[in-house]
């Protein structure tokens, strides 16, 4: 397992989340050198950066590659190239617009004595077991227009009034408390609502406070994924909030089960399936997310904070199918779990 340490000049904004995973991208390669695929890294920022003819502007960028021995030469020469290529590559615009220095160096180190001891795993699990025990979320959110196949639908009409243009955030509703409800619970339609939409939603699951959250930070906030349920009585516009139509009793059933993070390794590639008395009625992916998981964290808590154990919702798939009273809905999300719920009408 190879160590990264990348040292760079404070007069240097660097993303330094985003420059180590190229690193450690490039140097982990097909697996040829490295089989477990896996990196330690850190970052340091060096306030003495004055650097060539001790000019301010001038900025550096140092990356040392620590690795075992047993590589031969062809396989060292071959991962200074590549991963020195794709340094290269990553900085290419900051070279372009300033005077900027970059070097990397490979080290071999074949320690005598090796003793190690961690306990992540057992943190993760600790950190799932709590989400799943918060089986009442303080807070679900919702995200509207969130698939490609929903914006394009509504075509030219993004462009009229009240919309004049496509949305440039993420358009948000909530799902309040009296609107949860458990897999398997009788869901009792309102005497007004003949008939309610089935969001079929990944709901992500939340380990901790997350608040001004980046897209590269963004999954490590989360613990976990459910199956939820976002049901409404069908409505045509969202020019008003639709409380209404979104909020009644019930209106928002959440799969028992938590899948942990670490079990799910890319949310945006799973697999929905909706049936209606056992019929399969749709058929979506979370690939259709115009805002995948990572971002759509990131454009939210830029200005809300979620706590343990909240839920946000990635959005529904375009055109949900609809059930009335005396039927039952079943959802499937690969990877994640099923949730199902039976209509009743209004006494």
């Amino acid at each position: 397992m190879p160590h990264i340490w990348i040292e760079y000049s404070a007069n240097l904004d660097l993303d330094t989340h985003q420059l180590m995973r190229v690193v450690q991208d490039a140097a982990v390669g097909d697996g040829s050198l490295y089989p477990l695929a896996g990196a330690r890294t850190r970052a340091l920022r060096i306030d003495d950066y004055l650097i060539v003819d001790g000019h301010p502007d001038n900025a550096f960028v140092h990356v040392l590659l620590r690795i075992g021995h047993g590589r031969s030469a062809a396989q060292q020469a071959a991962l200074g190239e590549r991963v020195f290529q794709a340094l290269d590559q990553a900085l290419a615009a900051e070279m372009a617009r300033r005077p900027l220095g970059i070097s990397l160096q490979i080290e071999q180190a074949d320690p005598v004595l090796n003793y190690k001891r961690n306990n992540y795993r057992q943190y993760l699990a600790d950190r799932a077991a709590a989400a799943q025990q918060a089986a009442v979320p303080r807070s679900v959110v919702g995200v509207a227009l969130n698939t490609r196949q929903a914006l394009a639908a509504l075509g030219d009409a993004m462009n009229a009034p009240p919309y004049l243009a496509p949305p440039k955030a993420p358009v948000l509703y909530i799902k309040p408390a009296n609107t949860y409800a458990a897999d398997g619970d009788m869901i009792v339609l309102p005497a007004d609502v003949p008939e309610v939409t089935i969001g079929a939603c990944l709901g992500i699951v939340f380990s901790r406070r997350a608040t001004r959250v980046s897209e590269a930070e963004a999954l490590d906030h989360v613990a976990g994924y459910r199956v939820v349920a976002d049901l409404s009585a069908p409505h045509a516009s969202y020019f008003r909030p639709a409380l209404k139509q979104q909020c009644r009793d019930g209106f928002c059933p959440i799969g028992r089960d938590l899948a942990p993070a670490a079990t799910v390794p890319d949310p945006d590639a799973l697999a929905i399936e909706v049936r209606v008395d056992g019929e399969l009625v749709q058929r979506a992916s979370t690939a259709d997310l115009i805002r995948p998981v990572a971002r759509l964290i990131a454009d939210v808590t830029a200005f809300m904070s979620f706590e343990a154990g909240d839920i946000l919702l990635a959005g529904a798939p375009f055109d949900p199918p609809r059930a009335r009273a005396g039927q039952r809905y079943d959802i499937r999300i690969a990877q994640v779990g099923t949730l199902g719920n039976a209509f009743a009408a209004s006494a």
